[in-house]
């Protein structure tokens, strides 16, 4: 049993971890973005399989329900089944086709070698008891409770983080407008030469805005369906839209009202000048 509550701590921690990935020090890598997302969506459609875990541990202690171990077992492969495809499907929209069908594919091998212990846990007189409803119901809630709780802590480090990594960047663009008498009218470029240095924020944005300018960066949402961009403006006039189609048939009356901008919240950084949206 010591062994399985290793497995359980282990499998957990590995969960909690890819959910990390994006808010830690580092270069951009797309691919932790992703696993993160992942592990999220997971950590919210797991509690899926808790009922199902708690009734199979249930049924051990009653013995009408004991020996049907079979049957709880094809309960929980659906359940699992369940839950990867909504995973999957996640991995889809996030990623693109080729690893949402991977990780179908992945679980469609996984279910080729389960079916066939299942049909020997049918026939086994008397039929064993089976640990996987304790992973069913530690697993999935202590990533739930160890995602809320880490939530609010890993954006603001790694916000904080690509806010104050972006010092340089801002310097130097005041000196261009001390130089030249204005801001650059754009910073389209093929390197990135000022870096977030956080693993799932890929760069700075820049444009200019009325006599200032915004520059802003996204991270990834604990939200689930929520997008966050940073942004800073020296002039206190902070401006992101959701649509470009907005900017472009709309008029600027029209774009001043927050409502037509299309993000449902925006919050000031405890830095100045600092402000990030969520969008929807």
């Amino acid at each position: 049993m010591l062994t399985h509550f290793l497995r359980i701590a282990a499998a957990s921690a590995l969960i909690v971890l890819c959910t990390l990935l994006p808010f830690l020090p580092g270069p951009y890598d797309n691919l932790a973005v992703t696993l993160s997302g992942m592990a999220q969506l997971f950590g919210k459609v797991g509690l899926l399989l808790v009922p199902v875990g708690a009734i199979w541990i249930a049924a051990g202690y009653s013995s009408r329900l004991a020996g049907k171990q079979y049957i709880f077992a094809i309960a929980a492969l659906i359940a699992f089944s369940v839950v990867w495809a909504i995973v999957s499907l996640g991995a889809l929209t996030s990623s693109g086709l080729s690893l949402g069908l991977g990780c179908l594919a992945l679980w469609a091998y996984v279910i080729s070698r389960v079916v066939p212990r299942l049909k020997l846990l049918k026939s086994a007189t008397p039929r064993p008891t089976s640990a996987v409803p304790l992973y069913m119901v530690i697993v999935p809630v202590a990533v739930a409770l160890l995602q809320a709780a880490i939530a609010g802590p890993a954006s603001e480090f790694s916000r904080s983080r690509a806010i104050r990594n972006s010092a340089r960047l801002i310097a130097d663009i005041e000196q261009h407008r001390a130089v030249h008498g204005r801001y650059p009218p754009s910073l389209l470029s093929v390197w990135r030469d000022y870096k977030p240095s956080v693993i799932g924020i890929y760069e700075y944005h820049y444009e200019p805005s009325g006599d200032a300018y915004n520059l802003f960066f996204e991270q990834l949402s604990f939200r689930l369906g929520t997008r966050e961009f940073v942004m800073y403006n020296p002039r206190d006039q902070h401006a992101m839209t959701s649509h470009k189609m907005d900017i472009l048939q709309m008029t600027a009356q029209e774009l001043a009202l927050d409502q037509t901008r299309g993000h449902y919240a925006l919050h000031d950084a405890p830095h100045p000048h600092w402000k990030y949206f969520w969008f929807d």
